[in-house]
């Protein structure tokens, strides 16, 4: 997930606290929402059944899963037992699917053209085995993190390390051109984070032929963003790229460890609720994201606190948090 680098932020400081709850809706807007999961292969997921977890969205009115996805050579998902499953719930509850699909043959010590074709060829073979069961593409998660020269922000082509951008662009064109070759109706996207969005404007001015800006967007971000004359990220957005739709596909709140669960829930559903009013605002903005579905403790402190649910007895007991019960809506 994107982040800040280091020399670019401050400590954090609390999200202004409420004890308000009233119900979070994108009613009278066209935004739908949607949220991060890995029920492909984390703990938590594999323990829940597909229908649970589909159920569960349904619930708190989301029409989009994002899930993390890494293919085999030949295209097909490395735990096709557990895809299976998940698609068929998905379908059921009218649930969409965006796949994030990792870039895992791209090489930053080989050549653009090596790139392009190892991106084609993961295309190409994803597309071929999925296609009927997907619209929408995310390709690769975080890339401009290793491409990023040291202090620089990210909303200039030259903050980037040209050599290494280049060769990911292969990649990302390859990937886009070969999952089109097999699905003519996909739609791609590519992300960046933070002020990071040059990133993108070199991706198409690269010929990479991406259809969405996606972008990951957290409260710090949302905090310290006024300090760079940045008061509403979806309408920056909305300016370098008048005709793109624009996705939301990863957004909550970083947590303090001094917080108290209760403050954490708290400010979790306050970020929340603001982030939601500010992207209903902004009719370019189809689609808000959150990350994500369950507390995953065992991975970070920041990954134990990002969930939406709460674990009472892992991984077979959960609750809502107060956002959760702020968006259900049945």
């Amino acid at each position: 997930m994107a982040t800040i680098p280091e020399n670019q932020s401050t400590v954090f400081a609390s999200t202004a606290t409420t004890t308000v709850s009233s119900k979070i809706t994108v009613a009278g807007s066209t935004l739908q929402l949607g949220i991060n999961g890995h029920p492909l292969g984390d703990q938590p997921y594999i323990q829940t059944p597909a229908t649970k977890q589909i159920s569960i969205l349904k619930g708190m009115g989301m029409n989009w899963y994002r899930i993390d996805c890494m293919a085999q050579s030949d295209g097909t998902i490395t735990v096709p037992h557990l895809l299976s499953p998940l698609l068929d719930a998905a379908a059921a509850g009218k649930v969409n699917i965006l796949p994030m699909l990792y870039t895992r043959t791209m090489d930053l010590t080989k050549s653009q053209s090596y790139n392009y074709e190892a991106g084609k060829k993961l295309g190409t073979n994803f597309g071929a085995k999925y296609a009927q069961n997907f619209e929408y593409y995310d390709l690769g998660n975080d890339l401009t993190l290793d491409l990023l020269l040291p202090g620089k922000v990210g909303w200039s082509q030259y903050d980037f390390d040209r050599t290494k951008f280049n060769r990911t662009a292969a990649y990302l064109k390859g990937m886009d051109e070969g999952l089109k070759s097999q699905d003519p109706n996909a739609k791609t996207m590519i992300s960046a984070g933070w002020l990071q969005y040059a990133f993108l404007r070199m991706c198409d001015t690269y010929g990479v032929k991406f259809n969405v800006v996606a972008y990951h967007w957290y409260s710090e971000m949302e905090r310290l963003a006024p300090n760079y004359k940045i008061n509403d990220i979806t309408v920056k957005l909305g300016s370098l790229f008048p005709k793109k739709p624009i996705w939301i596909t990863e957004s909550n709140i970083r947590y303090s460890s001094t917080q108290t669960q209760s403050e954490k829930e708290q400010n979790q559903n306050t970020f929340v609720a603001n982030f939601v009013a500010k992207c209903k605002a902004n009719p370019q903005v189809k689609v808000l994201m959150f990350y994500e579905l369950f507390d995953e403790p065992l991975k970070s402190a920041q990954e134990g606190s990002y969930g939406f649910l709460k674990w009472t007895t892992p991984y077979t007991s959960w609750a809502k948090k107060l956002v959760a019960s702020n968006l259900t809506i049945y």
